[in-house]
């Protein structure tokens, strides 16, 4: 409990900190750029989503495996 009283003003005064190299990291540009469009959700989902039948369990599997042999051959290189 000493040690989160103590700390909690350590960790205040770090929040204070000024970052230049993250402030120098972009353009005058950037800051005055317009605000993307949103977009609504219906807008943004496709249209057919993919749905569970009885080969999704085969499927998934099969994707499983692919995936964890893809990880392998990315680990021996």
């Amino acid at each position: 409990m000493r040690l989160t009283v103590a700390a909690l003003p350590l960790m205040l005064v770090a929040a204070c900190a000024q970052f230049p190299d993250v402030d120098a990291a972009t353009d005058a540009e950037v800051a005055q750029a317009e605000y993307p469009v949103l977009l609504p959700v219906e807008d943004i989902l496709p249209e057919n989503q993919p749905r569970l039948d009885e080969d999704s369990e085969g499927e998934l599997e099969a994707r499983i495996r692919r995936l964890k042999r893809r990880a392998n051959d990315l680990k021996s290189q």
